[in-house]
């Protein structure tokens, strides 16, 4: 049991400290990087980035914005992750807002978690400058990156207001009694069974959680990121596990330019979300049917899966090829936000690029379990971390440690629906085995319960039905066959792949998808077939890790 190499880390228990930390330890090595639109590559050190961040810090402790709950609105940028390091660096709280909601839903996240200072970008800021309620206790609004023509104050004034103060060689303004559980960000659930609620991770919870979730694997030097820094996934795995090894990390925070950044990149490693590989899945076949060359594919990759079940693993040239023209010189995925289908991995792999899953919630700050470079189960989401110790209790998985969350931001009868003494309930369905590896079955307020007492957890249909080229997204429920509410019939509802779907009439497209799933139904037990199939003509709403929310379906 995980009798493979593990990574040496250093933990950090303050943000301060942590700061202090990479700035000694790699300097002058590139940290962060970005492609403008003309695609000119822009690159802060870690020296320079520490920089930054004492900058901002000492402008907001002049401001007597020190220590307080400071909102974060926008998409990814270099101003994003400073203005986080530097608001939990002075031992204030960077509340994390998902820019892509609906207004009243921002103003409602910046009132719960009592925001004294805004900091968003150009399309965000004028949204939250106009907040109906709460306005008076904001005492600050300004912008992330820089807008030709506006006289808002910014991140970078703010720095350069921050220079000023330094100037005359004094030491910088440091808070001295920031504790290691002291909360230093909140976090909004991502929502996909309920409304979104606000989460305290402390100093300790995501340092220690970003060093943890390198201990297994073993990614390159380059690594490229488009996951959302308001969600716990991107902030803590890609950003802070990547500075703390002193790697640098490429970052991307326009979906519409995501390929071309990760070609300019010359990344070697990606994280990212299952559905984001099944675009790039997709799109390989879909160049493979207009080139003529899909057959010829097939064959090609048929016959090295047969070849490395006999323990030969050989490369390809043209696979290589196909590799390269599709995602660049990338060879490791690290894919979180939901499981990816077994399928999908083994063709990656096939093709020179290694898939790791994981695990993780919000509330664990966020990662729980990850698969290593040097031993794996496509099937599993891995080893768990050594930062968490986890339990199952009636198939439901249980999990404590030093990545738990302090609980929900003043919601003391929330926190203790899902808290049993140090045990935070996850309310995912798993079980590990005898190797150690963690595997997830589902989700306990998903199940769905028939009268005789059969249940079924849709994700592992969807899984299955999410393979077929035609699905673009699936949700499965239970849908009310009879009189009684407990006469239930398992649904499939299909947004249909728009590209594939191109010249098909409504009738064509779901007698195709009726097929398919007539095949998947072939080898289920009849409780577990699809007996009703529905064509979605619009996308399903979706969380920051491109989960559906279900809630809302």
């Amino acid at each position: 049991m995980k009798n493979f190499p593990r990574n040496q880390v250093t933990h950090y228990d303050t943000f301060d400290a942590f700061m202090e930390g990479i700035e000694k330890e790699f300097g002058d090595r590139p940290a962060i990087s970005w492609f403008l639109r003309n695609k000119t590559e822009m690159c802060r050190s870690f020296r320079e980035t520490a920089e930054d961040v004492r900058q901002l810090k000492e402008a907001l402790y002049h401001r007597g914005l020190a220590g307080k709950n400071i909102a974060l609105v926008g998409e990814n940028s270099y101003d994003w992750i400073i203005t986080y390091l530097a608001v939990a660096a002075s031992g204030g709280i960077a509340v994390c807002i998902d820019a892509e909601q609906a207004d009243d839903s921002i103003w409602q996240m910046m009132q719960m978690a009592e925001a004294e200072a805004v900091f968003a970008s150009d399309v965000c800021l004028p949204i939250c400058e106009s907040i109906p309620e709460g306005k008076e206790r904001i005492r600050l609004f300004a912008m992330l990156g820089e807008q030709k023509g506006s006289s808002a104050l910014t991140c970078r004034s703010l720095r350069e207001e921050g220079r000023a103060l330094l100037a005359d060689g004094k030491q910088p303004w440091r808070c001295m009694d920031i504790e290691a559980r002291q909360t230093a960000a909140i976090v909004f659930t991502s929502g996909t069974t309920s409304a979104s609620k606000p989460v305290m991770l402390s100093h300790q919870a995501i340092l220690h959680n970003a060093s943890d979730s390198s201990v297994y694997v073993f990614a390159e030097q380059r690594v490229f990121s488009s996951l959302p820094f308001y969600h716990t996934y991107g902030m803590t795995c890609a950003v802070l596990a990547t500075m703390v090894r002193g790697a640098q990390l490429i970052i991307n925070g326009d979906l519409k330019t995501v390929m071309r950044d990760l070609h300019l990149a010359h990344a070697d490693s990606m994280l990212t979300v299952p559905l984001m590989i099944e675009a790039i899945h997709n799109q390989l076949w879909l160049n493979a049917e207009k080139e003529g060359k899909a057959d010829g594919l097939r064959r090609l990759l048929k016959i090295h899966k047969i070849l490395r079940r006999v323990g030969i693993h050989k490369r390809s040239k043209i696979l290589d090829e196909i590799r390269e023209k599709c995602v660049g010189s990338l060879h490791i995925i690290i894919c979180g936000g939901a499981h990816l289908s077994r399928e999908i991995a083994e063709e990656f792999l096939l093709l020179g690029i290694l898939v790791l899953q994981g695990y993780g919630i919000t509330e664990c700050s966020p990662l729980v379990a990850v698969n290593s470079n040097y031993s794996y189960d496509m099937d599993s989401v891995g080893y768990v971390l050594p930062c968490c110790e986890v339990k199952i209790v009636d198939e439901e998985i249980w999990v404590r440690g030093k990545s738990v969350m302090n609980g929900y931001y003043k919601a003391p009868e929330l926190t203790a629906e899902v808290m049993e003494g140090e045990w935070f309930r996850t309310g995912d369905l798993g079980h590990l085995s005898r190797e150690g590896f963690l595997y997830i079955t589902g989700r306990k307020k998903n199940l769905i319960v028939f009268k005789n007492g059969k249940k079924v957890s849709p994700e592992k249909l969807e899984e299955k039905i999410s393979v077929i080229p035609l699905v673009k997204d699936v949700l499965v429920y239970g849908a009310a066959s009879g009189a009684s509410a407990d006469d239930v019939k398992l649904a499939a509802s299909i947004y249909p792949d728009p590209e594939r779907a191109k010249g098909l009439s409504s009738y064509e497209i779901l007698e195709q998808l009726q097929a398919e799933i007539n095949s998947i139904n072939e080898h289920l037990p009849i409780y577990q077939q699809i007996q009703m199939v529905n064509i979605r003509e619009q996308e399903f709403s979706k969380t920051a890790s491109k989960k559906i929310k279900r809630h809302m379906v």
